[in-house]
């Protein structure tokens, strides 16, 4: 019994002094680059959104986690092709208010959307939605497409991901007191970030830049908080079905992505006759940064197929 009680002790004291050292003496952190202009949405939340260029209007909703600062590669390529992008860091992230405590669906995220779109007075939008950012673009569009005049879906998530998900309990764990832990003890959180990365850019080499993109996201406050109430769900419970979707739709998938299988893509494109699908080869999930010139010519042609 003492052995136990004493390894118990040891247990607990090898979990709490690494967050307690580390919240004692803090490690510096990157910032994120600076921001752009604050929209207000619902219940008087304010997202960051940055522009590029002129032109017909690209709005571009990052993945889980993520920020709009993902974009600027893909957001410098279109402004050069003679359209203008917009990007916005979802509520929670990036320079975004935090989002209240609770648990937050996709619908939450597309009704956000949808506000921005209202308040910016987009019209002739084509909405391109990455991983998480595509549920968050099928629901907006089968919500309300009077704003929409196309879609592009890069590594979403859609119909058939649920399958994909962790069990239920074991999402719990690390949702909660896993996450939590580990957030408090830099290196351990290093290293989770870099293993998560290294999956979402393969076969590719993950960037510097975007190492400490991700890092600086992280440390702005309620980005944990955001991430852990979305991962919970990653679009399970939405009707991510895009078969009532009338708009035309472009399908831009990886066919190497460790994170979306490309069989997710393909129930996409199954389920939407309108749909396009372009599968690109020896290709993972990070497609805005590894294929940056790849995805925006397939934008400009999309978007704008007059060539104007």
């Amino acid at each position: 019994m003492r052995v136990l009680l004493a390894l118990a002790v040891l247990l607990v004291a090898l979990l709490a002094l690494p967050p307690l050292g580390y919240a004692v003496f803090p490690a510096s952190l990157p910032e994120l680059p600076p921001a752009g202009r604050r929209v207000e949405v619902s219940d008087g939340l304010g997202v960051n959104v940055i522009e590029r260029g002129a032109g017909p209007p690209v709005v571009l909703v990052h993945g889980h986690p993520g920020c709009a600062y993902e974009w600027e590669t893909v957001m410098d390529a279109l402004a050069e092709r003679g359209l203008r992008a917009i990007a916005y860091d979802r509520v929670g992230y990036g320079r975004s208010d935090p989002r209240p405590r609770g648990r937050v669906a996709v619908e939450t995220n597309a009704r956000e959307l949808l506000e921005l779109l209202a308040a910016l007075d987009l019209r002739d939008v084509t909405l391109v939605g990455a991983s998480y950012g595509g549920a968050t673009s099928i629901v907006a569009a089968k919500r309300d497409p009077a704003r929409l005049a196309r879609l592009v879906l890069v590594g979403s998530v859609g119909p058939g991901i649920e399958g994909y998900r962790l069990p239920g309990p074991l999402m719990e764990l690390l949702a909660g007191p896993v996450l939590s832990w580990v957030a408090r003890v830099p290196p351990v959180a290093q290293r989770v970030r870099a293993d998560f990365l290294a999956n979402a850019f393969h076969p590719d080499p993950v960037p510097a830049w975007f190492q400490r993109l991700a890092e600086a996201n992280f440390a702005r406050p309620g980005t944990l908080d955001a991430f852990r109430s979305e991962g919970r769900d990653l679009g399970g419970e939405a009707d991510l079905d895009p078969g009532s979707i009338r708009l035309p739709i472009l399908v831009f998938q990886g066919d190497a992505d460790r994170l979306v299988p490309p069989a997710v893509a393909e129930n996409i494109h199954a389920r939407a006759p309108q749909a396009e699908l372009r599968m690109v080869p020896q290709a993972g999930h990070a497609l805005p940064i590894t294929h940056t010139a790849l995805l925006a010519d397939a934008l400009a042609e999309f978007a704008d197929p007059t060539g104007r």
